[in-house]
C-alpha cells in the first residue's frame, strides 16, 4: 500500500526572480512537488514572480500580505493553520525563522530552518538598524524547538554555532539550480542587440539585488580600472534595489553612461547570462550566490570576491576569486580572463562540467531525506548521511 504524499509548508517572506534565496526555494519547491509532495508555499509579504511560473507545478501558492512588521504577528494565527495542514515546516532565512517556527511550535509539527547569511552585520531592519543580536536571540530561544538548521554554504557554520544553534542539527545542503533549464533559457534569451549591447566587444554582468553588501560602488570602481586596459569593455547590472539609483548616481559622476547599462529586474537572466564573457561578482559578504551555479551552467567564468563558498565552487577551475573589497584586484583578473581568449574558454568548459555537481535534483534529493528524517524524528545529520553524495557537516567542520 502507498504511503499518502507527506505535505510541505515551505515559508519565505516574499518570491521574486532575483534573489539568490528566494530563487533557490522556487527551485526546491518545484523539485519536491515534482517529487510527489504536496507542497504550500507561503509568503509572509508577496510574490512578484510571474503566475505562469506555478502553472504545472502543483504548488499552492499563498500570500499572507503581512509587509510591514507590525502586521506580522497578526498573521500567526492563518500560518499556524497552514502548519497543521502539513507535515513538516520549513523556513527560508530571517524573518520567516521567527514567525514560522513559531506557527510550527503551535501547530505541534517538526520545523527546520534554512540559512543563507555568513554575516549577519548586512541583515538589516528597514530603518537600518542592524538584526545581528536579535536574530542570535531567536536563535538561541528556538533552537531546542527546531529539528535542523540547513547551512547552504559550509562557510556558515561558525556563525551559526555562535547564536547557540546545537552542531548537531546544523546540516550542509548546497544550493542547486536545474542545470538543463537554466542551458534551455540561456539559448532562447535575448541577443546583445535586444539588450542594447554592442556585438564583438567584452561583456561583464553583475546580477543581484541593489544592496550595499552587493557592492555595486566597488563594481564601478573595479570597471573603470579594467576600462584603462581594455577601453571597449561593458558592464550589465540586473536587478532592482534600494541602492540602485545611488550606484546610477555614482556611473553618472565618473562617465560610466556609454558602458555601464541598467536593465533592472529581468526573468531571463539566463539568457542575458549566455549573453556576456564573464559573471562579475563583487560581493562584500556572501554564501553560495545562485547566479555562480547559473552561470556555471552556462559556461561563464566568474570573477568573484573570496566570500562565503564561492572559491570552494569555484575551485579555482571555473573562476577567479581576489580578497574582498579589492576593486584593483578584481580589475586586474577580469583583463586577465577578457585578453586570454583561450584560459577563458577553458574556464568556461571546465565551469559547464562542474555545474553537474549542483544541479537541483540532487539538491532535492537532500532536502526530501530531511523532511522524511523529520517525521520520523532521525537525527538530521544522519539522515543526510545515508544519501549517497550528501555533503553534510560532521563536527569536525570548523
Amino acid at each position: 500500500m502507498n504511503r499518502p504524499p507527506r505535505r510541505l509548508l515551505l515559508v519565505i517572506n516574499h518570491l521574486a526572480s532575483v534573489g539568490g534565496a528566494e530563487v533557490q526555494l522556487f527551485h526546491l519547491a518545484k523539485g519536491l512537488a515534482a517529487s510527489g509532495y504536496v507542497v504550500t508555499l507561503c509568503c509572509i509579504g508577496s510574490s512578484s514572480l510571474d503566475p505562469e511560473a506555478w502553472v504545472g507545478t502543483n504548488i499552492a501558492l499563498v500570500e499572507l500580505g503581512a509587509h510591514r512588521r507590525e502586521l506580522r504577528p497578526l498573521a500567526i494565527p492563518r500560518l499556524t493553520r497552514l502548519a497543521r495542514q502539513a507535515d513538516v515546516v520549513h523556513c527560508t532565512m530571517w524573518d520567516p525563522s521567527l514567525w514560522g517556527r513559531i506557527a510550527a511550535i503551535l501547530a505541534r509539527r517538526p520545523v527546520m530552518v534554512a540559512d543563507h547569511a555568513t554575516d549577519r552585520s548586512v541583515q538589516l531592519a528597514s530603518n537600518g538598524a542592524s538584526r545581528d543580536r536579535w536574530i542570535a536571540l531567536h536563535n538561541r530561544l528556538l533552537d531546542r524547538f527546531t529539528y535542523a538548521t540547513v547551512a547552504c554554504a559550509s562557510s556558515q557554520r561558525q556563525v551559526l554555532l555562535g547564536e547557540g544553534v546545537s552542531a548537531e542539527k546544523i546540516v550542509h545542503i548546497p544550493n542547486g539550480i536545474p542545470v538543463e533549464e537554466m542551458r534551455r533559457a540561456g539559448a532562447d534569451g535575448p541577443t546583445r542587440e535586444d539588450l542594447g549591447l554592442p556585438e564583438g566587444v567584452p561583456v561583464a554582468v553583475q546580477v543581484g539585488v541593489f544592496r550595499p553588501e552587493k557592492n555595486h560602488l566597488g563594481a564601478l570602481n573595479a570597471f573603470r580600472l579594467v576600462r584603462e586596459r581594455v577601453p571597449d569593455a561593458q558592464l550589465v547590472f540586473v536587478g532592482e534595489g534600494p541602492k540602485r539609483a545611488e550606484a546610477e548616481a555614482r556611473a553618472a559622476a565618473i562617465g560610466a553612461g556609454e558602458w555601464v547599462h541598467f536593465l533592472g529586474s529581468r526573468t531571463d537572466v539566463p539568457g542575458i547570462l549566455a549573453c556576456a564573457d564573464l559573471l562579475f561578482l563583487p560581493s562584500i559578504s556572501d554564501a553560495m550566490p545562485m547566479v555562480v551555479l547559473e552561470a556555471m551552467a552556462l559556461g561563464l567564468p566568474t570573477v568573484a570576491s573570496d566570500v562565503g563558498d564561492v572559491r570552494q565552487v569555484l575551485d579555482d577551475r571555473a573562476g577567479l576569486c581576489v580578497p574582498v573589497d579589492r576593486p584593483d584586484l578584481l580589475a586586474a583578473a577580469c583583463v586577465e580572463l577578457i585578453e586570454d581568449d583561450e584560459r577563458r574558454r577553458a574556464m568556461g568548459e571546465e565551469a559547464l562540467r562542474m555545474a553537474a555537481h549542483f544541479d537541483a535534483g540532487t539538491m532535492v534529493e537532500r532536502y526530501a531525506a530531511l523532511f522524511e528524517a523529520a517525521r520520523a524524528g532521525t537525527a538530521p545529520l544522519a539522515a543526510l548521511a545515508a544519501v549517497d553524495g550528501s555533503s553534510s557537516m560532521t563536527k569536525s567542520e570548523s
